[in-house]
């Protein structure tokens, strides 16, 4: 009989949270706080998934706390210490903090307010207690989350990787056109490299929330982010492509595949995508000029054709877009 579950585990965030907890209550224990072991509990809620949460959620809570004990000791001080002050409390203080995006602190101050409601008076002295029970797990969780894994590593095999994809997806495109067996498995392809890319970007916003401050430290998640936009467009394109009948417009297709194999053979991170951008305002020059199409099916064709450079330039803009925004 197995007493652990399968997927048990301890990670490092867990380890984090029993240092921050088990010193928080030590500290508060060698400086003679009452209620020590708050500070633990504290120190529990405060360890976030990276340094910008936890940054971001103890300073909302140390200001949370502020506003706690103002509005707290207006209401013990005219009312008295009797329960339905505190619930009184809780009703002005749960959706104020709510309406100020502070929602992170309502559950670690509400606790040290109950501190207030069971003392006989507030003094300087019973504040001050609260205070540094606070500051001291909030502290604590920071600091042993100062140092966080690097993915930039990761993120730069992940880069190159979907580069390749991108790289080989073009160059299939013109392949699978008159193959019905093989779109399908085509377009699940194009998916699995969207799923790869909203995972990469997840990645890298962790990276970059871990190291807030360092102005480089965004560069992967803007390359994950317009390379995102930029598969959406691209799984249009495909869909729409699938749907020419292969037999029509096969001049016009012909230079569809050369701009796709085009894109295909330069697509790469630094390319800034310019001699791309003449190249399809070339090709749609040509459709412009060529002759009108004589059945309702070359009509069609032609305008999913349209329809797909259309999408291809704003694809290839994009790209543009980013490096140059990447150069200043």
């Amino acid at each position: 009989m197995k007493i652990l579950p399968k997927d048990f585990k301890i990670g490092s965030r867990t380890v984090k949270t029993v240092i921050a907890a088990s010193l928080a209550i030590i500290i508060a224990n060698a400086l003679h706080l009452e209620y020590a072991t708050a500070a633990g509990v504290i120190a529990i809620l405060s360890v976030g998934n990276t340094k910008k949460s936890t940054y971001q959620s103890g300073k909302n809570r140390l200001l949370n706390f502020l506003v706690a004990m103002m509005i707290s000791v207006i209401l013990f001080s005219i009312l008295g210490h009797h329960v339905l002050v505190f619930g009184l409390f809780l009703l002005i203080f749960i959706p104020y903090s709510a309406a100020c995006g502070m929602s992170e602190g309502i559950a670690p101050n509400a606790v040290l307010v109950t501190h207030l409601l069971i003392a006989s008076q507030i003094t300087p002295q019973l504040l001050l207690n609260e205070f540094l029970l606070n500051f001291i797990a909030i502290s604590l969780a920071f600091i042993v989350n100062l140092r966080m894994p690097n993915f930039q590593e990761e993120l730069s095999e992940r880069e190159k990787r979907v580069e390749h994809h991108f790289r080989d997806l073009f160059k299939r495109l013109s392949f699978i056109m008159n193959k019905q067996s093989e779109q399908a498995h085509f377009l699940h392809k194009v998916e699995d490299l969207e799923q790869y890319i909203s995972g990469s970007l997840a990645l890298s916003r962790t990276h970059m929330d871990n190291r807030f401050g360092d102005g480089d430290a965004g560069a992967s998640y803007d390359y994950f982010a317009m390379r995102a936009t930029q598969v959406e467009i691209f799984h249009e394109i495909a869909e729409i492509l699938l749907q020419i009948e292969v037999t029509v417009q096969k001049d016009q297709l012909i230079g569809l595949n050369q701009l796709f194999k085009a894109i295909g053979k330069s697509y790469a991170k630094d390319n800034d995508a310019k001699a791309l951008m003449q190249q399809v305002k070339e090709t749609l020059d040509i459709y412009r000029t060529s002759d009108l199409p004589k059945t309702r099916e070359e009509f069609e064709a032609r305008a999913r054709l349209f329809q797909i450079l259309q999408l291809i330039q704003t694809f290839i803009q994009i790209k543009r877009d980013y490096v140059l925004e990447s150069e200043t």
